[in-house]
């Protein structure tokens, strides 16, 4: 053997044996190892999705916990007439009344076209209501944000809406409005009492008890719940009842430059509805009803002859104070309307009689000012009547007539304020011998 095949032999024995050690290494060292690794990759991407799928269902059941929570009571009968309740009072709380036509038909409980968890065992049953009702597109905007501030598992599911044929209905801006809404008793829905879920942070303060009670009051007034569920509504800032001014029914709404003057002025709803005299103190009160806001403006002359005039408002049986009215310091200023729509009017009391209220026609709030007496300031009327009496501003207004001092086209269906055109009528109504007699408006005496 020469020594270049010795060199080749040994070369290629040792390339044998690197090779033959590499392969025992691989076999019983690393390719253990490796799979060793691999196997540990694995059981922990299971784990990892073992973990992920515990947290679903986890979230599941606090989705299905609140789902469980919003759904109604189990007990349908109780469901039905307090959800029932419930929807009647979101409606009022709109101002859609059965004044408005409005009509709510519950249908029969629902089970069957329902998905089963088990034969014979519906996953919900489903409460079905049409509802009916005439209103502005304003009225539905509120209705449905309060509706859907309700935590329980509702829904509308049809809506229909569409203009009115009838003239009078199109000029006052209703709307035919038809919605079917539905709501849900889960499977295994809570037994509780009342419709609306007790809450369980002020249910730890105040008690069960009163939790309990506040719900079902909450329900039947129509108030419905004070905490709106999350996800349903958009964002809090947002002024949903903004949508009613874009009216795609009847068109954007005019400004109040645009509009015509008969439905700016309340002056033509403004009217005397009644005069009664108390001989005992010798006091006289007069009663004005604006039909527009349904605000009472109530004119009080005492004895001395002092005037005072108390605007207010009914709200759940309690009389309240119209914007700018104060019943600790009355004034004798009548004024209706508002700043904002430019329909503001403003008239003084000069003197009421057994028979009519006398009343100057005020140019605007810079005519409100403390008036001047002048030298005849203790004639006739007293301290609280005497001022200056204006040329062609002072009206006499009978029971039964309004505040109307300009001509409209169409007639009203009360004649309008009787205009004094001379200074000294006007002296002479307002200082003449006031009769001891009452007046009361036909509408009052037939108790409406």
């Amino acid at each position: 053997m020469t020594t270049r095949e010795r060199h080749l032999a040994v070369g290629l024995l040792g390339t044998i044996g690197v090779l033959g050690l590499g392969f025992v290494a691989y076999e019983f060292v690393i390719g253990p190892y490796v799979e060793k690794g691999r196997q540990i990759r694995t059981r922990e991407s299971e784990l990892a999705a073992q973990e992920i799928e515990i947290l679903d269902i986890q979230a599941q059941k606090r989705k299905y916990e609140a789902g469980r929570q919003q759904s109604l009571p189990a007990d349908v009968g109780v469901s039905r007439t307090q959800y029932g309740n419930l929807l009647e009072g979101l409606f009022r709380r709109a101002e859609l009344t059965p004044l408005n036509g409005l009509k709510i038909i519950q249908s029969e409980p629902d089970n069957k076209s329902v998905p089963m968890l088990a034969p014979k065992k519906p996953a919900y049953t489903k409460l079905t209501y049409d509802v009916t009702v005439k209103g502005d597109l304003y009225n539905l905007v509120e209705f449905l944000q309060h509706f859907y501030q309700q935590p329980l598992l509702h829904q509308v599911k049809k809506m229909n809406i569409q203009r009115p044929s009838d003239a009078r209905s199109q000029r006052g801006r209703e709307l035919d409005i038809n919605l079917t809404i539905e709501a849900l008793v889960l499977d295994n829905a809570q037994p509780r009492p009342t419709l609306l879920p007790v809450l369980r942070e002020p249910a730890l303060l105040s008690g069960a008890a009163a939790q309990t009670g506040y719900n079902m009051l909450a329900a039947s007034s129509g108030r419905g719940s004070p905490v709106p569920p999350s996800d349903i509504l958009a964002e809090a800032s947002r002024e949903y009842l903004a949508i009613a001014g874009k009216d795609f029914f009847f068109g954007l709404r005019p400004t109040p430059k645009e509009r015509d003057k008969r439905d700016d002025d309340h002056s033509p709803f403004v009217t005397l509805t009644s005069i009664v005299q108390d001989h005992s103190i010798g006091e006289i009160k007069a009663v004005f009803r604006d039909k527009l806001d349904n605000h009472n403006y109530t004119i009080t002359q005492t004895a001395t002859g002092a005037i005072t005039v108390v605007g207010e408002w009914e709200l759940n049986g309690k009389w309240r104070s119209v914007a700018g009215y104060n019943k600790d310091k009355p004034g004798r200023d009548l004024f209706y309307g508002s700043d904002e729509g430019q329909n503001r009017r403003y008239w003084r009391v000069r003197r009421v009689t057994a028979s009519e209220v006398i009343l100057e026609k005020l140019d605007g709030i810079e005519s409100l000012e403390k008036p001047k007496a002048p030298p005849l300031a203790l004639v006739g009327g007293g301290a609280g009547v005497v001022v200056a009496v204006p040329e062609g501003k002072m009206y006499s207004v009978a029971v039964g007539q309004n505040l109307q001092t300009e001509a409209w086209d169409e007639p009203l269906p009360v004649s309008a304020a009787t205009k004094f055109r001379l200074t000294k009528e006007a002296w002479k109504a307002i200082y003449a011998p006031a009769v001891a007699t009452s007046a009361v408006s036909p509408e009052d005496r037939a108790g409406k």
